[in-house]
């Protein structure tokens, strides 16, 4: 590692290649690496340096050090390149690696249904207005192909009904981010879903909600569409809030 890519990892933040205490050696790793990546001080193809290199910056063995690495490589945020050019590079990152990055971020803090729901309850309002207007004939039959697929799916197998509809509203805006963020959202709720197991007719509720929603929209009724979607966002964080125990959001709603 030379003096120049010591000093961009090295600056990143003070914190940084220091152990700390409520973590184990690799996740500690993990954490720091990413979060040099996330704040965007390494770019892609950027060196961080050999195996050696890195072992002797955090003071881990070569296992700990491998443990780590294994983790950040799957999560996309590096590539190990073998060779005598070789080393541990920053990847190039897909929207698939982001959301990786954030899934592994929120590894380390407490994500909880109210939180999801109240993040929900702010965003899909805005992201059903500009639906309504970006709407064609092609977003409609698209919209009622999802109800109609997933109302004839079996809510026991492996796939999750009710995710695809509000993925595919944010497609809808062609806004990259609000598209990230919703697909990051619908996998946190996917994961809770199939954790906890839930019955035919609570599908069956997401399906009419999404059924009514559509309706609104296609008939550019802003108001009614947003308010239906609240109700079948908040419908859902009460399920899940009240089969696994945990605080529901609940806004402080006049009508």
């Amino acid at each position: 590692m030379n003096s120049h890519e010591k000093q961009k990892i090295n600056s990143a933040d003070s914190r940084l290649f220091r152990r700390r205490q409520n973590l184990k050696i690799s996740d500690d790793i993990i954490q720091q690496i990413r979060e040099i990546f996330i704040s965007g001080q390494l770019r892609p193809g950027d060196k961080l340096g050999s195996e050696k290199e890195l072992m002797e910056s955090f003071g881990v063995s070569k296992a700990t050090l491998r443990e780590a690495l294994r983790v950040l490589e799957a999560m996309g945020i590096i590539e190990i390149r073998k060779g005598l050019m070789g080393g541990v590079f920053a990847a190039q990152v897909d929207m698939k690696t982001t959301i990786n990055s954030i899934q592994g971020f929120l590894k380390f803090e407490s994500v909880s249904i109210y939180d999801i729901t109240m993040l929900r309850c702010m965003l899909e309002p805005c992201i059903v207005r500009i639906v309504i207007s970006q709407l064609s004939d092609d977003h409609i039959n698209n919209l009622q192909k999802i109800i109609r697929e997933s109302r004839a799916t079996d809510p026991t197998q492996e796939k999750v009904k009710g995710i695809s509809f509000h993925r595919y509203l944010a497609r809808i805006t062609q806004n990259p981010m609000l598209i990230l963020i919703m697909d990051f959202i619908d996998n946190l709720l996917e994961d809770l879903k199939k954790k906890i197991g839930l019955d035919e007719d609570f599908y069956q509720a997401m399906d009419d909600y999404h059924y009514n929603i559509t309706k609104q929209i296609i008939d550019k009724n802003v108001a009614e569409a947003q308010k239906i979607l609240i109700r079948d966002i908040l419908a859902t964080g009460d399920v899940i809030a009240k089969t696994t125990g945990s605080p529901a959001y609940r806004p402080n709603m006049t009508n």
